[in-house]
């Protein structure tokens, strides 16, 4: 959750064995819509896909050892929240959910979606950027 460039992934898909991990997806909301020409305001996801096919002729996306998916998805959106969950929580797993410098309620979000999927989740991970304010336990959020 919150991938921002995608760093994490990009070593783990290294290092760790393919036969045992079928993707990584990146999620972060600035990355571009799928099929979507990245704009200025866009992350760019060059060092992922790459411009040209390498001289093998494959695309620089398929070299990757395990497929790293970049996909955007705004957490604190409730609707974009349930179609997460229906795509990559349901009927899916055993999953690793790594949470890297997540911002104030994005980290109360990332316990929400592991307390809710605990059958699916295996592990959790959150690295807070910064833990959201006091008032946000008195609302019981």
């Amino acid at each position: 959750l919150a991938s921002g460039k995608g760093f994490l992934s990009m070593f783990l898909s290294e290092m760790l064995p393919p036969s045992k991990i079928r993707r990584f997806i990146l999620m972060d909301k600035a990355w571009a819509m799928y099929g979507v020409t990245p704009q200025d305001h866009h992350m760019s996801w060059e060092h992922i896909y790459g411009k040209v096919p390498n001289q093998d002729g494959k695309k620089y996306i398929d070299t990757w050892p395990i497929p790293l998916i970049p996909s955007k998805q705004d957490l604190k959106k409730g609707n974009q929240r349930r179609n997460l969950e229906e795509k990559f929580f349901v009927n899916e797993g055993p999953v690793i959910l790594l949470a890297v410098h997540l911002c104030g309620t994005l980290s109360l979000k990332a316990v929400n979606f592991f307390n809710d999927h605990t059958d699916t989740i295996k592990f959790f991970s959150l690295k807070p950027c910064c833990l959201p304010g006091m008032i946000h336990a008195r609302r019981h959020e």
